[in-house]
């Protein structure tokens, strides 16, 4: 019983998701912190893995962290939200993710158009590739737990990792994923203002 103070927080985050009246962004202005977000990190993270490949195989592997910092609320991925950084990752490679959520708030992973994760993702919503989501992704997502999933990125554009719950990733709970057929080899690609930051 002694994390039964979350459940009233993580219900009205829910029911403000679907009525479309409040959002985490909004909630902030308000309030200076976020109704969907506001656990702290379990843990700090140093000296982070976020990719390990092999050209030969042509695979590689990702490894992506919900509420990696406070950033964004904790709505981030690696500490990148708002898909300023992410992954590129030659086309027809084998993507391995490793997806951990350092939060008691629920959070997934799901591989979606681009334009698709800025906008609103819903219950029921697919996974753009075959496979490419944590287990239901749409729903209570992943709560202290690590997920593992693959898929094979046979499709040059734009994409991104993003939060399946719903209003997370509208909320910049998302990174991209381009997949480029010139690539010679992947990469994570943090945005400039964190680059200065290390």
């Amino acid at each position: 019983m002694k994390n039964s103070y979350k459940l009233p927080t993580l219900a009205l985050s829910i029911l403000a998701g679907f009525t479309g009246l409040v959002t985490a962004d909004e909630e902030a202005k308000k309030t200076g912190e976020s109704k969907c977000c506001t656990v702290l990190p379990v843990s700090v993270i140093t000296n982070p893995v976020f990719i390990k490949q092999d050209a030969k195989k042509k695979e590689v592997e990702v490894f992506i962290t919900a509420t990696f910092d406070k950033s964004n609320y904790g709505m981030n991925f690696n500490g990148v939200s708002k898909s300023e950084g992410g992954y590129e990752i030659p086309l027809d490679w084998k993507v391995k993710v490793t997806f951990t959520n350092n939060s008691a708030v629920p959070h997934s992973l799901i591989v979606v158009e681009a334009d698709l994760a800025a906008r609103k993702i819903n219950l029921g919503d697919t996974p753009y590739f075959d496979g490419a989501n944590t287990p239901k992704p749409n729903t209570l997502g992943t709560t202290n737990k690590v997920e593992k999933f693959e898929f094979t990125a046979d499709e040059e554009g734009e994409y991104s990792f993003a939060c399946g719950f719903p209003t997370h990733s509208a909320n910049g709970h998302r990174i991209y994923l381009n997949i480029k057929k010139d690539l010679k080899e992947a990469k994570f690609i943090m945005p400039p203002a964190a680059k200065a930051a290390e």
